[in-house]
């Protein structure tokens, strides 16, 4: 499954769009290095998304927060949802439990809560704050 940084996906918030880009390019390394079934470069992009996940996350729900976002208990959720996911398949993975299959399933899973994530609910953010 193919995924690519586009201007369809910015939400006009500075910031936050460098930071989805980022997101973005490493989910697209991520898919490569499932499609390539290179372990190595599988784990070291799941140790990256668990702490950048964290880190970019914290920026949103920052800015949500500044500006009374009356969505924001939702969005989180959203957010804490993402971040287990991707601590389930670092500790899967830490501990061989993961079956080729399963990696690709979650790649996919990953790629397509990305891109929905992005362009529904951080866009509804930017729509909040205009």
């Amino acid at each position: 499954m193919k995924v690519a940084w586009s201007d369809d996906l910015a939400i006009g918030i500075g910031i936050i769009d460098d930071q989805h880009r980022k997101l973005i390019e490493r989910i697209a390394a991520f898919s490569e290095a499932v499609e390539r079934k290179e372990a190595d470069q599988i784990d070291e992009t799941v140790n990256y998304l668990v702490g950048y996940a964290i880190q970019h996350f914290g920026a949103e729900e920052l800015l949500m927060i500044r500006n009374c976002y009356d969505e924001f208990d939702a969005h989180r959720d959203e957010h804490s949802w993402f971040i287990k996911e991707v601590g389930r398949v670092h500790r899967d993975l830490v501990e061989g439990a993961l079956s080729p299959e399963r990696i690709t399933e979650l790649r996919d899973l990953l790629v397509r809560w990305t891109l929905e994530h992005i362009s529904v609910t951080d866009r509804r953010i930017a729509r909040f704050i205009r």
